[in-house]
């Protein structure tokens, strides 16, 4: 495992070849500020970017109207669903959705048993979610307002505080604060396995251009 970079990350977004992160900076007068970072797959490299290129890899071509909406474009993970749009959740639950033109089309509140939902991986017109404090992951359809499965929760411990999930074709990583496990769900038969375990806490599982990365409490790390 080798560490990629060790500086305090703020947030991951992943793209088909590739991701964008923002870390945690000060400058020269001492205040907190956000630097910006990307990761290309196809030629295996890490640069700065400008502010600009993480927002529109983000939220698309009117990054600039749904960032200004937003306020906070930092904090929330995205999804671009099967007609396009783009969906944004925060990880108090609330969630946004952006017509491709960056007009809002609807603002709401995402629970499960009145606790928030947080992170967000799309498959086709339905997202799934983690939802911490219920040590569950929920299978939500946005044009229908209504959660359609969980996973997890209750008196299972399938999850213990998951906090983040990535869908590769019909699995699901699902990372796992509080037993700092990676742990895989096939979406077809909702079978639940340990992928990796690691000794500190993980926030998130990426998997582009044939390469694993994870963001721990280290720093972000390239997988054996």
């Amino acid at each position: 495992m080798e560490n990629v970079f060790s500086g305090e990350i703020l947030n991951i977004t992943p793209f088909k070849k590739g991701f964008v992160f923002a870390g945690k900076g000060v400058n020269a007068d001492g205040h907190i500020t956000a630097n910006f970072y990307g990761y290309d797959a196809v030629n295996d490299i890490f640069t700065h970017i400008k502010r600009s290129v993480f927002l529109k890899v983000k939220f698309g071509f009117e990054y600039e109207d749904i960032a200004k909406q937003l306020g906070d474009y930092v904090s929330c993970d995205v999804g671009v669903l099967n007609d396009n749009k783009i969906m944004a959740v925060f990880p108090n639950g609330e969630y946004y959705i952006f017509n491709t033109d960056g007009t809002l089309n609807v603002s709401s509140l995402l629970t499960y048993h009145g606790a928030p939902v947080c992170d967000i991986a799309v498959d086709g017109s339905y997202i799934w979610c983690a939802v911490p404090d219920e040590n569950a992951i929920i299978k939500y359809a946005p044009r229908e307002g209504r959660i359609l499965l969980r996973v997890g929760g209750g008196e299972t411990t399938a999850f213990e505080r998951p906090t983040s999930l990535s869908l590769l074709g019909n699995t699901l990583y699902i990372c796992n604060q509080a037993s700092r496990k990676v742990r895989s769900l096939n979406i077809q038969t909702n079978s639940v396995r340990d992928y990796r375990v690691f000794n500190e806490k993980i926030y998130k599982y990426i998997n582009v251009g044939g390469k694993e990365f994870v963001w721990l409490q280290g720093g972000l790390y390239l997988l054996d």
